[in-house]
C-alpha cells in the first residue's frame, strides 16, 4: 500500500506536534501512517498510537521499505537515509534554537518555520534554500484555540487540582537547568497555589540526572504539588490549566506566552563543573538569539527572587502583556488555531507532485 504521508516519531514528545496535522490530513482524504521508534520509550509509544487510533509500524528501518509519497521528521533525518519520498521537516520545538535547520534545509525538500523570526533569519542565511521555507504557524498549539472553560474545568478535575486555588506551572529544560538550584520546600513556599512540575523527558530517562528526580521526590511529599513523569508527554494540558509558568532555558516558555499568559524566566542554573572551567563553552551551547526574548516576563537571578515574582504575577498578569502578544506571535507565528491546515495545504502539492 502507498500512503500519502508517514510521521516518524523518534521521541514521544514528537506526538502533540503530529496528531492536530494528521487529524485534518485524514479530514481531507488523505491517507496516514506512523513509523514509531523502537529504540527507547517503546511501550510508552504503542500506547499512544493505540489511543489515537493510529495506523503504525514500529522500528526505524521501516522508512526505508515502506512506499510514501512524503515522510515528515521532527528532527533532521540522518544523512544516510536513502528514500524516494518526499522529505518535510517541521521542528520538535519553537523558539530561537537552530534544532540542526541547516542540515534540514540541505536533507529535506520542504522545512516548515512557525514565525517571522525563524523565517527571516534562515531565509537571510540560507537564501538559496529559501523555496524550501515555508512559514506555516505551530501546530501544537492549534487544539487550545476550540478550549472552552468547562474543558478546562474537567482537566482540572482529572488531575484532582483544587479548583479554589490558582495554578503554577514549573516546566524546566533538563540542560542548562534551575531545578537543582529550587528548594526542597518550594510546594511549601507556595502551599496556597496549585503546582504542576511537568520535567523534559530527558531528566526522567537520563543517569546523570539523577539529583534532578531527587528533588521531585523531595516535593512529590507535598499535598498542592503534582510531578509528572514521561508518560505525560503532551504539556498542552498543563499550559491550559496553569496562570502563571516558570521555566528557565525552554522553548515551552514560548507556548504559554502566545497565550497571553504570564512566563518566569529563572537565571539561576546548575551547570556541569566542565562549563564552570570552560564558560566560552557555556557560551557556545547557549543560545545567544534568546536574549531578545527574555522581556517576555520576569528573569530573576536567585529562588528567593524567584518567590516573589512569581507571586507578583499570580496578583496581577497584565506586566509583560504587550512583549508577550508580539514576540509570542513572533516566534510562534500566526496564533489562530490553522497552523496544521496550512501545513497539510503544501503536503497536499507535494502528494500530488511527486
Amino acid at each position: 500500500m502507498q500512503y500519502d504521508v508517514v510521521f516518524y516519531v523518534a521521541y514521544p514528545y514528537y506526538f502533540p506536534h503530529f496528531l492536530p496535522i494528521e487529524v485534518v490530513l485524514k479530514k481531507e482524504g488523505l491517507s496516514v501512517h506512523f513509523v514509531l521508534s523502537n529504540e527507547q520509550n517503546t511501550d510508552l509509544m504503542l500506547q499512544i498510537a493505540k489511543k489515537n487510533s493510529l495506523d503504525y509500524t514500529l522500528g526505524k528501518d521501516a522508512l526505508k521499505i515502506l512506499d510514501a509519497k512524503v515522510i515528515f521528521f521532527a528532527n533532521v533525518p540522518d544523512v544516510n537515509l536513502k528514500i524516494k519520498a518526499k522529505k518535510v521537516f517541521l521542528c520538535h520545538g519553537t523558539g530561537t534554537k537552530q534544532c540542526g535547520f541547516e542540515n534540514a534545509l540541505e536533507r529535506c525538500d520542504i522545512v516548515f518555520v512557525e514565525g517571522t523570526y525563524r523565517y527571516e533569519y534562515y531565509t537571510k542565511m540560507f537564501s538559496q534554500y529559501k523555496n524550501k521555507i515555508k512559514k506555516v504557524g505551530y501546530s501544537k498549539l492549534d487544539p487550545l484555540f476550540d478550549i472552552q472553560d468547562i474543558q478546562v474545568t474537567k482537566l482540572k478535575e482529572k488531575y484532582n487540582l483544587d479548583s479554589s486555588k490558582k495554578t503554577i506551572l514549573y516546566a524546566p529544560t533538563f540542560f542548562p537547568s534551575s531545578i537543582e538550584k529550587m528548594d526542597d520546600n518550594f510546594p511549601k513556599d507556595f502551599k496556597e497555589y496549585n503546582i504542576l512540575v511537568k520535567p523534559h523527558y530527558l531528566s526522567w530517562e537520563r543517569k546523570r540526572y539523577a539529583k534532578q528526580r531527587k528533588k521531585f521526590e523531595a516535593w512529590s511529599k507535598y499535598d498542592n504539588c503534582h510531578i509528572y513523569m514521561s508518560k505525560e508527554y503532551d504539556l498542552v494540558p498543563f499550559l491550559m490549566m496553569a496562570d502563571v509558568m516558570i521555566s528557565d532555558e525552554s522553548s515551552a516558555i514560548f507556548e504559554f506566552a502566545s497565550l497571553n499568559k504570564p512566563v518566569i524566566i529563572n537565571r539561576f542554573l546548575k551547570l556541569r563543573w566542565s562549563y564552570y572551567l570552560n564558560p566560552k563553552k557555556l557560551f557556545n551551547r547557549m543560545d545567544k538569539n534568546m536574549n531578545r526574548y527574555r522581556v517576555l516576563g520576569e528573569n530573576p537571578t536567585s529562588y528567593k527572587e524567584m518567590l516573589y515574582v512569581t507571586k507578583k504575577a499570580l496578583a496581577d498578569n497584565s506586566a509583560f502583556e504587550e512583549a508577550r502578544l508580539s514576540l509570542a506571535k513572533d516566534v510562534c507565528g500566526k496564533l489562530d488555531g490553522k497552523a496544521s491546515l496550512r501545513i497539510v495545504e503544501v503536503l497536499k502539492d507535494l502528494c500530488a507532485n511527486p
